[in-house]
This record gives C-alpha cells, sequence and structure tokens, in this order.
C-alpha cells in the first residue's frame, strides 16, 4: 500500500484510502483540490501508482465522468507506470 501520513497530506490519504475501497469521489476532490502544477503532478502520480495496484475505482471514476481531464491523467500515467 502507498504510505501517505494523513496529518502530513490528509487530502491525498483519503484519496488513497478511497482507492482501497474502490471510491474515486475523494481522488476527484484531491485534484480538484490542488492549484498549482507541482501539486497536479504530484497527486496525479502517487494516484496512478494506487491505480497501477487497483484500478477499479479509477475505472468507475472514467465512467462516471467520462470527459474529466483529471481522471484521463491519472489514467495515463498509470499506462505509463504499467509500460515501464
Amino acid at each position: 500500500m502507498l504510505q501517505v501520513d494523513p496529518e502530513q497530506d490528509p487530502v491525498l490519504a483519503r484519496a488513497v484510502t478511497g482507492t482501497l475501497r474502490d471510491d474515486w469521489r475523494p481522488a476527484a476532490d484531491a485534484m480538484a483540490s490542488a492549484r498549482d502544477w507541482e501539486r497536479r503532478a504530484y497527486l496525479v502520480l502517487t494516484l496512478a501508482a494506487a491505480a497501477a495496484r487497483r484500478d477499479v475505482w479509477l475505472a468507475k471514476w472514467r465512467e462516471a465522468r467520462p470527459d474529466d481531464p483529471d481522471a484521463a491523467a491519472v489514467h495515463a500515467a498509470m499506462t505509463a507506470l504499467q509500460a515501464s
């Protein structure tokens, strides 16, 4: 499991915990809360690593919001991680 300190980053900790329950909403909320590119990149890569281990939640996100660019970014990063 990915280690995210809930005291250091409660938003990302909720998102990663949500992936374990196949709940995509905390990940979508985390991405929506990111205001700068560095934070967005960090979230995308962390969520992509979570999706590489268990992608059911990401599939649900993409099904619920097929045009969501955040879900597409996480999916693309997951695909890149799996290809390497």
